[in-house]
């Protein structure tokens, strides 16, 4: 028997609209989902609230951050 891939988030448009804009939604959605770390109390309970807002579960301190990640990855010039 063949072996399978497993699905990943984009699975779900099957074959519409492109491969290139999946595999770009598929990042930004595994970003948007992954767990952060709050710069206030260290426990990794930051959830995404709206596009560049982020909320702790744990303490409610929100920051402005990224729009798919709380803390941006590369500077802005």
């Amino acid at each position: 028997m063949a072996k399978r891939k497993m699905p990943n988030i984009s699975a779900r448009f099957g074959s519409r609209y492109g491969s290139t804009l999946r595999k770009r939604w598929n990042i930004i959605m595994i970003k948007k989902t992954m767990r952060y770390e709050c710069p206030q109390c260290m426990h990794k309970k930051l959830e995404w609230i709206s596009v560049g807002v982020w909320r702790c579960r744990k303490c409610g301190f929100k920051i402005a951050g990224g729009a798919y990640e709380p803390f941006l990855s590369r500077k802005i010039r």
